[in-house]
């Protein structure tokens, strides 16, 4: 709950008590504040849902955006370790064999976390 909801929430509970006293009372002018009150807190209150579903969504697109550019660096990991493999076994060298299955594996690690956490989310 953000600032907006709960000032909101409490500005609809002064209306309501302010009204409840003005009928008592018999001052339709405090019950109209009372009124006034209710209606400025739903608003408020109203803001402060909008603020936190806006908050929302923006988080979930950063999620997102960050979660694809994750899988596209550990795919050009991957891609990278396949050609260090690809070239150490041509030229005979065992260290770029090795530093390419290392890149492979680190690609693919990058690609799968992200896609283990999107499906936790």
């Amino acid at each position: 709950m953000n600032k907006n909801r709960i000032v909101g929430s409490g500005k609809q509970v002064k209306g309501s008590i302010k009204e409840a006293v003005g009928k008592l009372v018999g001052d339709t002018g405090l019950q109209a504040d009372g009124k006034a009150d209710q209606l400025t807190g739903r608003v408020q209150n109203m803001v402060g849902k909008v603020k936190e579903t806006v908050d929302k969504v923006v988080a979930d697109a950063d999620f997102q955006v960050d979660g694809t550019a994750n899988r596209i660096i550990g795919s050009g990991k991957q891609i990278k370790g396949s050609i260090k493999i690809a070239v150490g076994k041509v030229v005979g060298n065992a260290k770029l064999q090795a530093d390419g299955k290392t890149d492979r594996v680190e690609g693919e690690i990058q690609s799968r976390f992200r896609t283990i956490k999107d499906a936790m989310k």
